[in-house]
């Protein structure tokens, strides 16, 4: 099951990709006259998602296309029928994926034309029930069920046949990634399509009426043939949407010939048929490919399994005298097949002269009779050396004898070793059957004939000993897939290798039971050395290793798990060295931190955590807490840290650390999780700062009055503390008469002539309404703060220069300064009484109350 954060950002992406095609459909490639999109990129597009998604992630797939669809339809045309081409785009999303899961079995993912029929039903079927979907719902007055089944069809089925390269040719994610890798195709690619968008601009984009669309037909091949399926796609998607919009916009041939329904079917029917062209020519050229790539594969097999076998193969046409030989052949007789013409009478110069006559007789006697046999004798390589052999023949009448097919196998070896084999068998007998615990086999002659069997071997592989001796070989013993190793190479070419040079051979196996399953083992191989020093036989001793396969398996999925969930994390991680003598350095990060810091991944690694530390403290607080973490008095700390990047920014990340500590000689380190609480760090001070200031003014409000007040009274130093309360004169006569606009910008001009009035250390608040403090600590005697007082009367006194109009304003000031004991709302209280007082005594004076 994916991750909460892996589900969120499929339907995000997905979201957003909808979102980008829907208004595609509805904006660029609709046409204005018809009101329809000429095809319907959302609907191509879900159904490759579903096809090439894994099934875990599909309903996060639909759910980001309904909200994608969503989004466009309900922001720019919230009207009935593109609410239809909703509910039918969800429908087609959902039955598609329900048919899929339904058609198309894991079992079934191949490259068979069945599982083409079945990704092409699915797709078809879904947006065939679309389609209703979106002729009923849409219905309307203006708009028939007929009209709206026949756009919806006609716009889906044209994106549909437009991604078809991807969909009726069967390629699974890997062959894609492989297919993206291959820079020379990638090169012809490129040449491709800007040919095709150059005819494409030549044909849809000028108002020429000569080169028809069906010119398109010949890129469109040449990259079906040898370009794959997904770089045909996005060709074909290009040519499509370059004709779409020159047609939108009045140019080429087809807008030339009409306008509305008609220009917009004419151009559907012109993408379509290059759509389909290029969807059968995929098709056929995917299968020729493969047939010739099974037809190469077939060939190397066969001559591998001649080359292993030590045999060879020939047909010979007794009416004709064609004869053909296998390289297996040539390589049995000697022969250079650049300078041998095969033949029967060529193939005869090869038989040993006591062994001549015997042969030539049999081979008239299979010319005449037709008749199959078995041959044993000898035969002198271009060598010189003489080599046993055994032919086998088989013929094939129509209905006279049409064709010979003959297999030579050399058995010069087996025949050689044979007795000396039997000799060793016997005397390793007793001995070997004593071990009951290991798997030892013997084996000897050029086939690799099991020649002994001991009880081990019967326990581990379930064969009796008769079973195996003289009968099984011990290749098949083996895996299949160990039968044809890469390189051409013979199966126990490695095993040879080291026997000459090492004396011994020890490997890791795949074997084979006679139930058919499979077990790994540890295979160790000796020879047994003849008196001329040539081998002639093995022993094998094989050791199952099940159990500690397993435990190593489950320790790399375990790690492979942890690197997959470091390097796609969205959240940043880091390992952190905790050695002594490298402590802090980063060893590995991922990319979500490299994007948080702004840094990449390569100048990180290496890096100690301090260089992306400037402040001060945090730096020392932070090598504190490593230093504590490699003395190991602490295994785990979190904490919060504000990083500079390079380019200026500033970000706050949440780190969560935890130190880990292997067994044996392997080096601590420390396992770091960064969380980047920016927007949330961002969000409190801005929220603070609302809470504590006048959104007119931008001045501190009450609440932020108060509590600098308390501080200023609890903490003052020198100085004494005054509160000037101000409420202005004539403010409501202008708010009345020149209205609430204009007394807003006469509350921000007064806030500003305030604030340039008093000094660099008091705080100006605005309290509400028209009323002001001002904080002034520190003042030395009472003068200063009555000078303050008239110097923000004196600037309130002065004409103020609103947008509509001017205004004239007053303001009574009241004064009082803190007395012992005093608290916050008692200083405030007391200016506030002194500005009454002020109002009382006639207004526009400043007012000290003298408690």
């Amino acid at each position: 099951m994916p991750t909460l954060a892996a589900r969120a950002l499929v339907v995000v992406l997905t979201a957003a990709v909808a979102s980008l095609l829907g208004w595609a459909g509805l904006g660029p490639l609709e046409d204005a006259s018809a009101w329809e999109p000429v095809w319907w990129p959302l609907s191509g597009f879900g159904a490759v998602l579903l096809v090439f998604a894994s099934r875990r992630f599909w309903p996060w797939i639909v759910a980001g296309l309904a909200l994608g669809s969503s989004t466009i339809v309900l922001f720019l045309e919230p009207d009935l029928v593109n609410l239809g081409g909703l509910v039918a785009g969800l429908v087609e999303n959902v039955l598609i994926a329900l048919l899929l899961r339904r058609l198309r079995p894991r079992s079934a993912l191949d490259e068979s034309l069945l599982d083409t029929v079945r990704v092409l039903v699915s797709v078809l079927a879904g947006s065939a029930v679309a389609s209703v979907a979106f002729a009923v719902v849409g219905a309307s007055s203006d708009r028939t069920l007929l009209s709206l089944w026949s756009e919806f069809t006609r716009n889906h089925l044209l994106a549909l046949m437009l991604v078809s390269p991807c969909l009726a040719v069967s390629i699974d994610r890997d062959e894609l990634l492989l297919e993206l890798r291959e820079h020379r195709r990638n090169l012809e690619w490129l040449a491709q399509l800007g040919i095709s968008a150059g005819i494409t601009a030549l044909v849809f984009l000028t108002y020429q009426g000569v080169v028809g669309s069906s010119i398109l037909v010949l890129p469109l091949i040449w990259g079906a043939l040898r370009l794959g399926p997904l770089r045909t796609m996005i060709t074909l998607l290009v040519i499509a949407t370059l004709s779409t919009l020159g047609t939108n916009h009045g140019l080429g041939s087809i807008a030339a010939r009409g306008s509305g329904a008609e220009e917009v079917l004419t151009l559907q029917v012109a993408l379509g048929v290059l759509a389909l062209t290029t969807m059968v020519t995929s098709v056929v050229g995917r299968l020729r490919e493969r047939a010739m790539a099974l037809v190469e594969e077939r060939t190397g097999d066969l001559n591998m399994a001649e080359r292993v076998a030590g045999m060879g193969s020939a047909r010979w046409d007794p009416a004709t005298g064609r004869t053909i030989w296998s390289e297996g052949l040539h390589l049995l007789l000697g022969t250079d097949p650049g300078h041998v013409r095969p033949s029967p009478e060529e193939y005869l110069t090869r038989i040993h002269p006591d062994d001549l006559e015997r042969v030539s007789e049999d081979v008239g006697r299979l010319a005449r009779e037709g008749r199959a046999y078995t041959l044993e004798y000898r035969i002198v390589r271009d060598d010189g050396e003489t080599r046993d052999v055994v032919l086998r023949t088989a013929t094939e009448r129509r209905p006279r004898l049409h064709s010979v097919f003959t297999v030579v196998q050399d058995v010069t070896q087996a025949r050689a070793a044979a007795a000396e084999v039997r000799r060793a068998h016997d005397e390793l007998a007793a001995v070997l059957d004593a071990v009951t615990g290991t798997a030892i086999l013997g084996v000897g002659g050029p086939d690799g004939l099991v020649t002994f069997f001991n009880i081990g071997a019967e326990n581990l592989f379930g064969y009796r000993a008769d079973e195996v001796i003289g009968k099984l070989t011990a290749l098949q013993m083996h895996a299949p897939d160990e039968h044809q190793p890469a390189g051409g190479e013979h199966p126990f070419a490695t095993i040879t290798t080291a026997l000459d040079e090492q004396g011994a051979y020890s490997e890791q196996r795949t074997f084979l039971r006679k139930d058919g399953s499979m077990f790994p083992g540890q295979l160790t191989v000796t020879a047994q050395q003849g008196p001329d020093g040539r081998p002639l036989g093995f022993i094998g001793v094989i050791t199952d290793l099940s159990r500690v396969l397993t435990t190593q398996e489950e320790l790399a999925e375990s790690e492979k798990r942890f690197r997959l969930a470091f390097d796609t994390s969205p959240m940043g991680m880091a390992i952190v060295s905790l050695e002594p003598e490298s402590a802090g350095r980063l060893l590995r990060v991922n990319g979500a931190l490299s994007e948080f810091a702004g840094i990449s991944e390569e100048r990180m690694v290496g890096a100690p955590v301090g260089d992306f530390l400037r402040d001060g403290g945090q730096l020392h607080e932070a090598m504190a807490n490593i230093a504590e973490m490699v003395a190991g008095q602490r295994e785990s700390f979190t904490s919060e840290r504000h990083l500079v990047r390079p380019d200026g920014g500033q970000r706050w990340g949440r780190i969560s650390a935890s130190a880990v500590r292997p067994d044996g000689d392997r080096e601590p380190y420390l396992i770091m999780l960064v969380e980047d609480i920016t927007a949330r760090k961002e969000l409190t001070e801005r929220l603070q700062h609302e809470a504590a200031h006048d959104s007119l003014t931008g001045l501190p409000n009450r609440l932020h009055l108060h509590r600098q007040l308390e501080r200023e009274l609890r903490e003052r130093h020198s100085g004494h503390v005054a509160v000037l309360y101000l409420d202005l004169d004539g403010f409501k006569a202008v708010n009345d008469l020149q209205g609430h606009g204009a007394g807003d910008e006469l509350l921000v001009q007064v806030a500003d002539r305030i604030a340039a009035s008093v000094r660099s250390s008091d705080v100006v608040a605005r309290l509400g309404g028209d009323e002001f403090a001002v904080l002034c600590p520190g003042v030395p005697d009472v003068g200063t703060a009555m000078r303050i007082g008239w110097s923000v009367l004196a600037a309130l006194s002065r004409e103020f220069d609103l947008s509509e109009t001017r205004a004239r304003v007053g303001a009574s000031i009241g004064v009082a300064v803190a007395i012992e004991g005093d608290t916050g709302p008692d200083l405030l209280h007391a200016a506030d009484q002194a500005m009454y007082a002020a109002k009382r005594a006639g207004k526009g004076r400043v007012q000290l109350n003298a408690r």
